[in-house]
């Protein structure tokens, strides 16, 4: 199921986003939309590939991983990208949590589907 593996490799992304915002926004107090925007890159970066060679590898193989079809997937992203930093800001804003990297979680969880229903239906849709 497609759904599965790409929810699966989504939580390893999220799980390196996640140890990277930690680590340098609730350790380290460094600006979280901009720590967001570092740890979205790193994880896409990751996700892409992973992506590329086992969740949608029926319509990828052939295909290698590429620059161009990063940037479609990047800019999949970037929509969820902007959903994650609106609800990343609302939380912060509204609650101050203590662990801010608990804002982030939700972000990234509120974005998902954009990024599924993206990489499905546009980024490694069969060639």
């Amino acid at each position: 199921m497609k759904i599965v593996k790409f929810l699966t490799v989504g939580f390893l992304g999220m799980i390196t986003n996640v140890v990277i915002f930690y680590t340098f926004v609730d350790v380290l107090r460094y600006p979280a939309i901009q720590i967001s925007v570092i740890a979205f890159v790193v994880a896409s970066i990751q996700n892409y590939i992973i992506n590329h060679k086992w969740t949608f590898v029926d319509a990828t193989i052939g295909s290698p991983v590429s620059y161009a079809n990063y940037f479609k997937y990047l800019s999949v992203g970037i929509i969820s990208l902007s959903v994650n930093l609106i609800v990343l800001q609302t939380l912060i804003d509204s609650y101050q949590p203590d662990l801010k990297v608990v804002a982030q979680i939700a972000g990234i969880c509120a974005g998902t589907l954009i990024n599924y229903l993206g990489s499905k239906h546009w980024v490694f849709r069969a060639y």
